[in-house]
């Protein structure tokens, strides 16, 4: 008996250690993520231009450029931070506790992952909503900065809306694949590697 016991469970960690396909709605929203994720590592490499100039010009011809810090700080920080936060979740690029991972199954280490989930794609949500009110109302209303960059404000907020948009969507995808992987048994949607183990996972 103990040894069909055995085997029974090895067949089921080798089915869980094995991820199913992913959906094509996930194919989808990773697409996007990755052309999100191009934009923001462009929008980084037009920052460290952006500087390198600016810093260039104050100190060799005292000739700052006036505009530098607004670009930098309304436009430029926003897009790298709010179009990469999807791909860095995708990623398991977040900061992340995992110290009872260690001693957890498989299957538990998706539940816990789908009870994160669940908890956080309201609060994103909300955030995303949120964040599309006021950019729609500033787009009513035209209102212009105040800042020394007179341009509208709807043009400063409109990063915040689809990064958590996406954020959000990600985190109900991963909810329902991880409660999926609990109810099969089977890999839907790959853990994170545990801290310490990134250099084993293929």
């Amino acid at each position: 008996m103990e040894p069909i016991l055995k085997a029974t469970e090895a067949r089921a960690s080798a089915a869980m250690a094995t991820p199913l396909p992913p959906s094509r709605l996930r194919r989808a929203i990773n697409g996007l993520d990755d052309g999100l994720m191009l934009i923001s590592a462009m929008v980084l490499f037009v920052m460290m231009l952006l500087v390198v100039t600016d810093v260039g010009r104050r100190y060799f011809f005292n000739a700052p450029l006036a505009w530098a810090y607004e670009v930098i700080s309304i436009y430029l920080t926003p897009a790298v931070f709010f179009l990469a936060i999807s791909h860095t979740l995708k990623s398991h690029a977040h900061v992340a506790v995992d110290i009872l991972h260690n001693w957890a199954s498989p299957r538990t280490r998706h539940a816990l992952l789908a009870v994160g989930a669940v908890l956080a794609c309201p609060v994103f949500a909300f955030g995303a909503w949120h964040a599309a009110n006021v950019t729609w109302h500033d787009w009513q209303s035209q209102a212009v900065s105040s800042t020394g960059l007179p341009v509208p404000t709807w043009t400063t907020t409109n990063f915040l809306p689809l990064g958590f948009g996406m954020l959000a969507l990600r985190l109900l995808l991963d909810a329902v694949d991880h409660l999926r992987s609990v109810a099969t048994g089977r890999t839907v949607l790959a853990l994170p590697p545990i801290s310490g183990t990134e250099e084993l996972t293929p």
